[in-house]
């Protein structure tokens, strides 16, 4: 999936070079309905402190894209293609207080939210982390089923 087609060749190469340093980071999707202004990452984490780094890694090489307004991370199991499950992900999986980081931007840009929406580890939370909810994909089909079944959308 190229989900950065519609991107200048400055901003996928931008979006390449995090790619390359960061190799945990699986995909990137810059939603065409957010015309620009809201990055959302995949990554494969496995311990406590690589959303911060990957988070940093990414405000600083998205520094120059002035319409950058919203970068959010989030793990592998969740879509960042479908923003029912991004959504989900930022209301279940990230407390607002804990887990974003504001930048002020300067010279006339506008300022930067980044927003770590991923599970966390030991170390990341001072409670103890519930075990995830994670959907059964036969329940989803069968529901999605019904949906159109009972055309109510």
């Amino acid at each position: 999936m190229n989900a950065v087609s519609s991107k200048t060749g400055a901003e996928r190469s931008l979006i390449d070079a995090v790619k390359l340093q960061y190799p945990r980071i699986r995909d990137i999707h810059l939603p065409e309905s957010a015309q620009g202004r809201f990055v959302l990452i995949n990554m494969e984490k496995d311990e406590a402190g690589q959303s911060e780094d990957v988070l940093q890694a990414v405000i600083n090489a998205l520094s120059e894209c002035h319409d950058v307004k919203f970068i959010a991370l989030f793990d592998l199991d969740v879509n960042i293609h479908d923003w029912k499950d991004v959504i989900w992900a930022i209301t279940t999986r990230m407390d607002p207080e804990r887990d974003s980081l504001r930048v002020k931007a300067a010279g006339g840009r506008s300022s930067l939210l980044a927003m770590d929406a991923t599970n966390k580890f030991n170390g990341e939370v001072q409670r103890e982390w519930g075990t995830p909810i994670k959907k059964d994909p036969k329940l989803v089909a069968k529901i999605d089923e019904l949906w159109d079944e009972l055309d109510i959308l």
